[in-house]
């Protein structure tokens, strides 16, 4: 009898623990432009005497959400249930993308929505995959990313670049996911504007 009695007492006290635990609380990620990144195209602008439009950067629907995706086996991947995106990532890359033309004076003219006049050229931004990459005890940020630049005269494609790479990160810290997505794309973009810039010189 005194022991049903410990035994009940004792399954009470567990599931009142359970029932009264806090839920854990949503973590919230940025993708901010890299603080601290320098990127020098030598010389002053604007190295290109022509008008730009930016066009906001489009997000493979698997990677547009608020959900972080994590990706453990080739063709599965999962969504971190309380660590989200705070802004949904289109929008901040191509925040990203319109600081970084603020910052270089590459053209002579850009513009982030459809302008009154028509531009010189057109650039457009697409995400692939944007994970964390988990292979045995690693994790790893992923990104791969395509931008073009299209002459707005003959609509052609001039420039391309594309990239699929991935960082090794120091920990399991979606903190460092965030910010080596953020380097790799400011990263890629400087290295497919160079090679414009080149050309142009």
């Amino acid at each position: 009898m005194i022991r049903n009695l410990i035994l009940l007492i004792y399954t009470a006290s567990l599931i009142s623990g359970c029932l009264t635990r806090a839920p854990e609380a949503t973590r919230y990620y940025l993708l901010d432009y890299p603080a601290g990144m320098e990127i020098v195209f030598p010389g002053n602008g604007p190295f290109i005497e022509k008008s730009c439009l930016i066009t906001s950067v489009e997000v493979y629907p698997a990677y547009s959400t608020y959900q972080i995706a994590i990706r453990e086996h080739s063709h599965e991947i999962k969504y971190f249930a309380v660590n989200i995106w705070a802004v949904r990532p289109e929008q901040s890359l191509t925040n990203i993308i319109s600081e970084f033309f603020k910052n270089h004076k590459v053209f002579e003219s850009i513009h982030l929505s459809t302008p009154v006049t028509e531009t010189d050229f057109t650039l457009n931004t697409t995400v692939h995959s944007l994970e964390v990459v988990h292979e045995r005890r690693d994790y790893y940020a992923r990104l791969k990313v395509e931008y073009l630049l299209k002459d707005n005269e003959n609509n052609q494609i001039v420039y391309d670049h594309r990239a699929d790479k991935r960082v090794l990160l120091e920990d399991r810290d979606l903190n460092l996911f965030a910010a080596a997505i953020s380097e790799i794309f400011v990263g890629e973009l400087a290295e497919f504007v160079n090679t414009i810039v080149e050309d142009f010189r």
